[in-house]
């Protein structure tokens, strides 16, 4: 008996269930953006842009799920990992600088940021580079290489500074070598050391200010409310008032007032609380959960062990954003630059968000083996 992987898509494997819940949350995205630049010239202008870029996005995710994973991107693996560093070492150059980070290059009249293109393509590359020490991923070495093969990018993000964009990629090393069989052990020693490594940072000041109170306002909320701890107030606040049913779309106060900052981006599940109250925000987190919930199935079900690597590098990523973006809002997590995945304002997040989907989509249309 020879035993191979599917190689051709397979239409009735596709998982539409987990397109559908993905376009359902983009286009939902869209209204918010729309609702939370309400009264602003550009704010339609944004709206559109986004649209552009589900657009564009649902032309990746098709092209990716259609596509056979295991041939195309190993092909490309190496120029991926190359290309990446140097984007990133690019934007610490030459790149456009906001609110006191240096992550974007423009190009013509778009603007993107390498760093979001990072995570997809270190994914990617991790994956892949972990299929070849399949035997040894039991052992410390391979652990250690692991580290050393995500070194150089995190490093170049972290000095963009982009910490929220660096603590990603450790969330989905993390998720990747759990999957791929390391020991538990491995995993809770290089824990350990990334928090001693992190108070290090913390005492010889190489966290910069801001970073440093923003973790001070989660810790005590009403330490400085008209400085720091201004967004998280201003974002309780506005969650707050929605209550139960929301004031409605394009009502709300807080909203309209624009006294949460970045409200069409990294604060943008206030909108959700304000308009639409706790309805509104249960249905967008169950719609997440289900999106999680079709991409841990897709990952158990394939029988390819490049595949389960790609899919818990994809949900890891998306399920980091979520908590961490959801949870910044209403004071549970510390408040840091991460969107909300097919939600926030943001083309290069779209654009890697539905290439995570696009693959988890490419993995469930393989997911079986064909035996002769």
């Amino acid at each position: 008996m020879f035993v191979s992987y599917r190689r051709g898509p397979d239409l009735r494997q596709i998982d539409y269930l987990l397109l559908g819940t993905t376009l359902l949350i983009a286009i939902a995205g869209v209204f918010a953006i729309k609702s939370a630049l309400h009264g602003q010239p550009d704010g339609i202008g944004y709206a559109r842009k986004q649209m552009v870029g589900i657009v564009i996005g649902l032309g990746i995710m098709l092209g990716l799920g259609v596509s056979d994973y295991s041939r195309l991107l190993p092909r490309y693996s190496r120029w991926l990992y190359w290309g990446n560093i140097a984007m990133l070492a690019l934007v610490i150059k030459l790149g456009h600088s906001s609110h006191g980070a240096q992550r974007w290059i423009h190009i013509g009249p778009i603007e993107l940021q390498p760093s979001e293109f990072a995570k997809i393509i270190l994914i990617v590359c991790l994956a892949l580079f972990l299929v070849r020490r399949r035997d040894e991923i039991r052992e410390w070495k391979t652990v250690l290489s692991s580290l050393g093969f995500i070194a150089v990018p995190l490093l170049l993000i972290f000095k963009q500074p982009d910490l929220g964009t660096a603590l990603v990629v450790l969330a989905l090393w993390f998720g990747m070598m759990f999957i791929a069989g390391a020991r538990w052990q491995h995993l809770t020693i290089v824990l350990v050391t990334g928090c001693l490594l992190f108070a290090g940072m913390w005492h010889f000041h190489i966290l910069k200010d801001y970073q440093k109170q923003r973790l001070e306002v989660f810790l005590n909320p009403n330490a400085d409310p008209r400085d720091t701890g201004y967004h998280l107030r201003q974002s309780q606040i506005a969650i707050g008032s929605g209550q139960v049913t929301g004031e409605g779309y394009e009502h709300g106060k807080q909203a309209n007032g624009h006294f949460i900052p970045e409200q069409h981006t990294d604060f943008i599940f206030t909108i959700v609380g304000e308009e639409t109250g706790f309805v509104g925000s249960v249905i967008l987190l169950v719609l997440y959960l289900l999106l999680l919930e079709r991409g841990i199935a897709v990952m158990i079900d394939c029988e390819d062990y490049l595949g389960r690597l790609l899919a818990a590098g994809c949900i890891s990523m998306l399920a980091f954003h979520i908590i961490i973006n959801v949870g910044m809002t209403v004071g549970v997590m510390p408040v840091t630059g991460v969107p909300l995945p097919f939600f926030s304002y943001g083309l290069s997040a779209l654009l890697v968000d539905m290439a995570a989907i696009g693959i988890l989509l490419s993995i469930a249309a393989r997911k079986h083996r064909t035996m002769f």
